[in-house]
């Protein structure tokens, strides 16, 4: 069944076309890195797939501290954004919107090559109701499975277990996440 859901998810998003943000003017890699299905920037791995998340944890924009594996057990979606990345700008209403009504997934953003203060501004217009952490030299987006250096935006969807179940390179748009969220929820 779950796989079901899955490849149903994937035929949806069939036609959804992404862009990324790169500093240099990289463009989006839309292509699944490994085994799994994969449809212009949305890749959703296998069970026996997924690989492992790294640590990732840091001071958050607000001055807090944040360790994603104390965050096991739940469906994590981490973001990476930039407040000098239009595509971020696009994609946060619709995060935002996921956020506030599934709260039982834990989103969580990594603020990438930012500076306090637009950071600051961005959480504020755009109402981010989920922490960030700080990821001032890009060190921590580096260590992501699946997700090339300079993948600005980006999002990881982790399973409870603490691997990437699924990866959007590019802008996350309405309607893509939704199924996959309810997939891995239902492992």
């Amino acid at each position: 069944m779950n796989r079901r859901l899955i490849v149903a998810a994937s035929a949806l998003l069939a036609g959804v076309m992404l862009r990324g943000c790169g500093r240099s003017g990289d463009s989006a890699v839309n292509s699944a890195s490994g085994t799994g299905i994969s449809a212009l920037g949305l890749s959703v791995f296998a069970p026996g797939d997924r690989p492992e998340l790294p640590v990732v944890s840091g001071v958050t924009v607000d001055g807090g501290y944040l360790d994603l594996s104390s965050l096991r057990g739940k469906v994590v979606v981490l973001n990476a954004w930039a407040s000098w990345c239009e595509p971020c700008k696009e994609e946060l209403p619709v995060l935002v919107a996921l956020a506030n009504a599934h709260p039982e997934v834990v989103f969580v953003g990594l603020d990438v090559k930012d500076q306090p203060d637009e950071a600051n501004a961005m959480i504020s217009t755009y109402e981010i109701p989920y922490p960030s952490i700080v990821d001032r030299g890009a060190s921590t987006l580096l260590t992501i499975p699946t997700v090339p250096p300079e993948a600005v935006p980006s999002t990881v969807v982790i399973d409870t277990q603490g691997r990437v179940a699924a990866r959007v390179i590019g802008t996350v748009k309405p309607g893509m996440l939704e199924p996959v969220l309810a997939a891995i929820a239902a492992e």
